[in-house]
C-alpha cells in the first residue's frame, strides 16, 4: 500500500502539468482501432513554449486527416514527451505518416523533435468492461 501513494501523487502531478486530450469536433464518438505512441525529446534549440504552440497548430491539419480521432500530448519531468495519437485503423496511421513531411502545417512540430531521440510504437486499444 505504501508504494501506491507515491505513484498516485506522481500521476496527479503529471496530470496537473496540462496534459489534455485534443479531440476533433465530430458528431459521434469514433472508436480507436490503433494508438500511435511516440516518445521523444525536443531538439536542442527548441524551447517548450514554441513547441507547445507548434503542437497546437497541428490540430486543424490532423483533424482534416482521414482516420485521425484525437491525441494526448504529455511532458515528463525528465524532459521526455509522449504523444498518444488515436486512429481509426492502421491504414489511416500509415497514410498520415507517409504524407507528414509534405504537410506544411506539421513541419514546425516535426522539426522541433530531436530525430535521434524518437521511439515509435503502435498499440491496439483494449476495451475495459
Amino acid at each position: 500500500m505504501k508504494t501506491i501513494v507515491p505513484v498516485a501523487i506522481a500521476a496527479v502531478a503529471a496530470l496537473s502539468t496540462g496534459a489534455q486530450a485534443q479531440d476533433c469536433e465530430s458528431s459521434a464518438p469514433t472508436p480507436a482501432g490503433l494508438v500511435e505512441v511516440v516518445r521523444f525529446r525536443l531538439a536542442a534549440q527548441v524551447n517548450r513554449e514554441d513547441f507547445v504552440t507548434a503542437a497546437a497548430d497541428t490540430m486543424p491539419a490532423l483533424c482534416a486527416t482521414q482516420g485521425f480521432i484525437g491525441r494526448v500530448l504529455s511532458e515528463g519531468e525528465d524532459g521526455e514527451w509522449m504523444d498518444h495519437i488515436r486512429w481509426t485503423d492502421a491504414q489511416a496511421a500509415q497514410a498520415a505518416m507517409a504524407g507528414a513531411m509534405e504537410n506544411e502545417a506539421l513541419l514546425p512540430f516535426i522539426r522541433s523533435i530531436d530525430p535521434n531521440r524518437i521511439v515509435l510504437s503502435y498499440q491496439v486499444p483494449v476495451v475495459l468492461k
